[in-house]
């Protein structure tokens, strides 16, 4: 029996590896194959470039999501985001556990701009099309207040983690303090916010995990829109308090 156990507890994790080896190199393929596409783009005029090189992330990203479910890596239950199709441009936040979390996001949505780490914008596979994407960085706050809100106002989705960074929680079942940027901007913008949950069944590219740290396949991930918003038009820091008590009592019910 222990034996038996011992044999498949040692697949799993061959399997893990292989998940991880085939995860990384196929969006590596999509980042490196992206080069010859973006200098076509760089030849479209400036608004219209923008919503073309989205458009072509939201196609890159399906196609990475059904990548990652063939390969027996994740199982997804995210059907949820789909609304974001029909929903009125606003902020959409969600708790951050896995570096896989806006990735999914932008599976399901084709206009969506993302506020990214400052640091990432710099990365020579993800600076071109971040830019031409028109994606904000988090480090100044006048240019992603006012990047943000004329993205919405342009008809987009601004995708913002409150918590700035992962989880620290290894296990994704907590959630940091959250950071005020968000609320802010939904309020100046006037804007609705689009709130979402996503649970994750095991650890899966969290802040305390290694990069070649094999997850246990398949991961199962669950988004749904977050059920117990609050009620709250405080002032932005009051309302980041709010909205980070909902996200951590709706995680202690799972």
């Amino acid at each position: 029996m222990n034996r038996n156990r011992s044999v498949e507890t040692g697949w799993r994790r061959l399997w893990g590896v292989a998940v991880l080896i085939l995860g990384f190199g196929g969006l590596g393929v999509l980042l490196i194959g992206w080069l010859p596409l973006a200098v076509l783009l760089l030849l479209v005029p400036g608004g219209r470039r923008a919503r073309m090189t989205r458009q072509v992330i939201h196609q890159a990203m399906r196609l990475y999501r059904g990548w990652l479910t063939l390969i027996g890596g994740c199982r997804f239950d995210t059907a949820a985001l789909t609304q974001l199709r029909q929903s009125e441009p606003g902020v959409v936040i969600a708790n951050h556990p896995s570096l896989l979390d806006a990735l999914v996001v932008l599976a399901h949505a084709p206009n969506v701009v993302c506020v990214m780490r400052a640091g990432l914008l710099k990365n020579p596979l993800l600076a071109l099309p971040a830019r031409l994407a028109g994606y904000l960085p988090n480090d100044n706050p006048v240019e992603m207040m006012l990047g943000g809100r004329a993205a919405i106002r342009a008809g987009c989705h601004v995708l913002l983690f409150p918590e700035s960074s992962r989880t620290r929680r290894a296990d994704g079942s907590g959630v940091d303090a959250f950071h005020p940027a968000a609320f802010m901007l939904a309020k100046r913008a006037e804007a609705p916010i689009h709130a979402f949950l996503f649970r994750y069944d095991s650890p899966l590219l969290g802040k305390d995990d290694p990069l070649w740290s094999p997850p246990r396949v398949p991961v199962r991930l669950s988004v749904t829109p977050l059920a117990n918003r609050p009620s709250t038009h405080a002032e932005p820091r009051a309302e980041a308090e709010a909205w980070h008590t909902a996200y951590r009592e709706a995680l202690e019910e799972a």
